[in-house]
Formats: C-alpha cells, sequence, structure tokens
C-alpha cells in the first residue's frame, strides 16, 4: 500500500477499549543510511529491517537540530527549539525539580515546563520508564545544580544516586546509561563497576585509539558484548518487564542506546563481522562545496586522512550499529514471548546523524546538512492492518509526539507545532519540517526548512543561503542558491522560514521572579 493511498483506505482503528503499550528505541548520532531497511547492503541489522518489514519506514524523516539536546527536546515535547527552549547543548529543558525556589520570592508561575509524552502518558494511567540516555539536563554540569545526567555529580557519590529512578520529566521509573562510549555512566557504570570490576578497571585503563594516527576516540572495547551498555539497555527494559506482569496498566518506555555516536568503542566480538568490510562511500569527499560551514567542537574537516582510514570509521560505525540490533532483537523477542507483541506500537529512531566522511568532515556540526538532519524513522502499529510500507513525505521528529500519541488513543495539546503525520498523509494536507540550529554566536544562527524534495537553509548573519535537490542530488554536493533558476523556489521558501520562525517562537525559560 502507497502512502498516497491512505485518503481513500484509511488504517483500521486499534481495539476500543485496549490501550496500547508504546516503546521508543532511540539511538544517538545515528544517520539514515546506516540500516539494511534503509539502503545499506553493508549493514547487519535483521531484527531492526524485520521490525521495518512489519511497519513503516519513513523516508524523509528529519530532525530539528543538528546535535543531541535541542532534538531531543523537540521529540519528547512536539515543540521546535524556539519554543522549548532548548536551543543548544547544555541547556536543560525547562522543570521545576532543577530551579531553587529558596530564592523566588514569587515563585507561583514563574517557570513554564514543557509537557512530554511521558507526563501525557502518566496522566492517562500509563507506566513510565526510561533507560540509557535522555539527555534533557546536561551531562558536564556542576554536581551542585543536581541534573541527574550530570557525569560529576555521579563521579562524586554515585552511591547516593544508585537508589534514585525518577521521576525525570514524566518518567516514573529511570535507569541511566548516558554519555557515551564502552563505560556509559549513571547506573550503568556503578553495576558494571560493582559486579565485573575487572572489567572495568581494564576499560577504565585502556589507552586512548591509535588505529587511525590522531583519532584517539577511536579503539575496541575492553568491554564484552555481554556486559556492553547497549546489550545491559536491553537487559534492563526486559527485567522491567517481568518486574511489572501484575500490572495491567499499559506502559509507555524509552529505551536511549548512547551508540553509534564517538568514541567509536563496539567489542572486539562485533568488530571481527566488519574487518574487512565493504562501505558505503563518503558523498563530496573533497568538500568542494562547503567552504564556510559552521562548526561545533566536535567536527572540522578531515586533514591527511587517507580513503582507508575513512572506511575504518565507517566499519567501526557498522560494528556499533549491529550491537544495538541485537539489542533491539532481545527486546522484540521479549515482547513477543510474554504476548505483548500485538498490542505494543514500537518506533524506532535517532536525534541526529553524523558526517562519517561526507563533505570531507567527521562527527557533527551546528550547520545544517542532510548527513546530520536526515535520520532513520520506523513504526510498527499491529492494529494499522494497511499501513503503507514506506512513506516519502517529509516528517520531523517535531511530529512523532502527536503521531504516537494519536495512535494509542490519547489527546495532544492543541499548541504544540508537530502533526499526527498519518492524518497529514490521509487528509492530503501541505506538511513540511523545520530546524533551527545555533551556537550562540551570530555567524552560527541558521534556519532551515524541507519539503519533500527540497533542502532550503538561511544563515542571516553570514547572508548564506543554501537549496539542495534531494530527488537530482541526494549527496548535497550542488547548492543551488545561486542558480537564476531557482530564484523563485529559494524566495518562496525564504518566506517559510520567516513565517515558520514567527510561528514558532514562543520562549521558554526559568524566570526567578515575576518581574
Amino acid at each position: 500500500m502507497s502512502a498516497d493511498s491512505m485518503a481513500t483506505n484509511p488504517p483500521e482503528a486499534r481495539t476500543p477499549g485496549l490501550r496500547p503499550n508504546i516503546l521508543i528505541l532511540h539511538t544517538d548520532q545515528q544517520r539514515y543510511g546506516s540500516l539494511g531497511c534503509t539502503g545499506n547492503p553493508h549493514a547487519r541489522t535483521p531484527s531492526i529491517d524485520a521490525l521495518a518489514a512489519e511497519g513503516t519506514v519513513f523516508t524523509r524523516h528529519i530532525v530539528a537540530n543538528s546535535v543531541c539536546m535541542p532534538s531531543r527536546a523537540t521529540m519528547m515535547t512536539g515543540l521546535y527549539p524556539p519554543a522549548h527552549g532548548v536551543w543548544d547543548n547544555g541547556v536543560a529543558l525547562n522543570r521545576r525539580e532543577y530551579i531553587d525556589y529558596s530564592r523566588v520570592r514569587h515563585g507561583e508561575g514563574t517557570v513554564v515546563e514543557p509537557v512530554t509524552i511521558a507526563d501525557l502518558c502518566s496522566q492517562a494511567n500509563y507506566r513510565t520508564a526510561c533507560f540509557g540516555k535522555m539527555h534533557l539536563t546536561p551531562f558536564l554540569s556542576p554536581a551542585d545544580y543536581r541534573f541527574p545526567e550530570s557525569q560529576v555529580w555521579w563521579g562524586q557519590d554515585p552511591h547516593d544516586l544508585l537508589d534514585w529512578h525518577g521521576p525525570y520529566y514524566g518518567f516514573q521509573h529511570v535507569e541511566l546509561a548516558f554519555n557515551h562510549g564502552q563505560i556509559a555512566e549513571g547506573h550503568y557504570r556503578v553495576w558494571l563497576q560493582q559486579n565485573h570490576p575487572e572489567v572495568y578497571r581494564r576499560a577504565r585503563a585502556s589507552p586512548p585509539g591509535d588505529v587511525i594516527p590522531g583519532l584517539h576516540d577511536l579503539r575496541p572495547a575492553e568491554v564484552p558484548l555481554e556486559l556492553h551498555p547497549t546489550t545491559w539497555l536491553a537487559d534492563r527494559f526486559v527485567r522491567y518487564l517481568r518486574r511489572q506482569v501484575t500490572d495491567e496498566r499499559p506502559f509507555m518506555a524509552f529505551v536511549g542506546f548512547p551508540d553509534p555516536h564517538h568514541p567509536w568503542e563496539p567489542t572486539r566480538e562485533a568488530l571481527e563481522l566488519f574487518v574487512d568490510s565493504d562501505v558505503l562511500a563518503p558523498h563530496d569527499v573533497e568538500g568542494t562545496d562547503w567552504e564556510g560551514y559552521v562548526f561545533d567542537s566536535a567536527g572540522g574537516p578531515l586533514v591527511g586522512w587517507t580513503e582507508e582510514q575513512k572506511r575504518i570509521v565507517r566499519r567501526y560505525t557498522l560494528a556499533q550499529v549491529y550491537q544495538i540490533d541485537l539489542a533491539v532483537g532481545a527486546i522484540c523477542d521479549a515482547l513477543q514471548s510474554r504476548g505483548l507483541w500485538e498490542n505494543t506500537l514500537v518506533v524506532f529512531t535517532s536525534d541526529h546523524g553524523d558526517f562519517l566522511g561526507d563533505h570531507n568532515f567527521l562527527r557533527k556540526g551546528i550547520g545544517a546538512a542532510n548527513s546530520l538532519l536526515h535520520v532513520p524513522f520506523m513504526a510498527r502499529i499491529p492494529w494499522m492492518k494497511h499501513a503503507p510500507s514506506h512513506v516519502d513525505r517529509v516528517m520531523s521528529n517535531c511530529d512523532l509526539m502527536p503521531t504516537v500519541l494519536a495512535q494509542a488513543g490519547l489527546d495532544c495539546p492543541e499548541y504544540l507545532h508537530g502533526r499526527d503525520i498519518f492524518q497529514v498523509i490521509a487528509g492530503g494536507h501541505e506538511h513540511r519540517a523545520a530546524v533551527y540550529c545555533s551556537r550562540g554566536a551570530p555567524a552560527s544562527n541558521n534556519c532551515s526548512v524541507y519539503d519533500d524534495r527540497y533542502r532550503y537553509t538561511i544563515y542571516p548573519c553570514q547572508g548564506r543561503e543554501e537549496l539542495f535537490d534531494h530527488q537530482a542530488d541526494p549527496g548535497e554536493c550542488r547548492n543551488l542558491a545561486s542558480d537564476p533558476a531557482h530564484r523563485a523556489r529559494c524566495e518562496a521558501m525564504r518566506h517559510l522560514v520567516k513565517e515558520h520562525l514567527l510561528v514558532h517562537r514562543n520562549p521558554i525559560g526559568g524566570r526567578v521572579s515575576a518581574w
């Protein structure tokens, strides 16, 4: 069934009165073409591919920001960054728990809290749980801020935190494995240290990577596959299902895998499968049309790299994705064995991508690029028997919350920026995805709009414009913004950027007093 036919053949509704479970499987820094089901012939992802085969793959899913925290806040709230206020990494999503009211004279109404998908599910009597990386509060914050995902706080006295399991942004039960690499921070690190001290010590003592000279965050993990954070997260979710067996309420769960984000530290078991693997070639390896791209601290051009070194990074990424696939398989098997599979809505997606050699860059940047903004999104909705196998309409991760809640029969606030994508398709409505990125300096500010074919981006303080035709140029090798034949399209999409920004801007911040 094609997406277009949904207008005349709407999908069946779920069984009345039977509320479904909701499971969001979420990775970090995973680009669209990293899976078998999204066109990578070298990926080993049978479990994710099987999930996709039973659901709908959205081939043009665009995130609202190219780095973690703003993108995740958009997904969790259904609001774009100009409204939820998380404009860059290091900015916490507003929540009263993290405001010191002892210094607030007029506390009532001074903190506007964006409602999360977990908040709404909790209010609907769901049991809510998150496992892994959420990244709704900063990793590098001082301990006295008391952010649950502060690695400094966990590093000072983790035993004070070990018994903490929420609440956290609407999630009633929390088990954290945040930050990146073979030893994720939070509950996972303390578990590994207590239960496998030799493995922990060996991993902590492992030297910087030397597989690629100068790239110290690429190396085989000392932690074996059965103890790796990715495996641990699948195990914790399965244990949660076992503990909740007598609770008849539906669950809403989020499993946030920290991989395949750098550092690239897959297990040796996984790496063995990709030692001589071929990989997809990068787009625009010279980066000739990308001069002036704005970087953050994690990105930069690859100077002096060989083609084989670029292939190695992609092989390590394939190994990390393979580990995620094993975990997804374990999770799906657990749902099936407990009779929950046919009443559980499962989503698989990510927060942003990685250049992985495209345009001669590695990691990510704060500017717009399809390598960073285009990520996997698939949804298996068992009661939607005639759902399309693929949807090519553009979709934002801002649309995740209203789409998922609508399929679960739950109401959404009317003020959300996102839309139920299935209703958009069924109604034949026009739809676009907006992107807002900034590092704080005026030159870094950029806004984008995606439609079903093009990406248009403007850097207002640089006087720079970009227009890419993804149908003719999926690798974004030719900027059409200066082409007279596309002048009218640029003007129309520039107007859309202005219109979207006016609608989406509603800044949220923690006021410390009424005036």
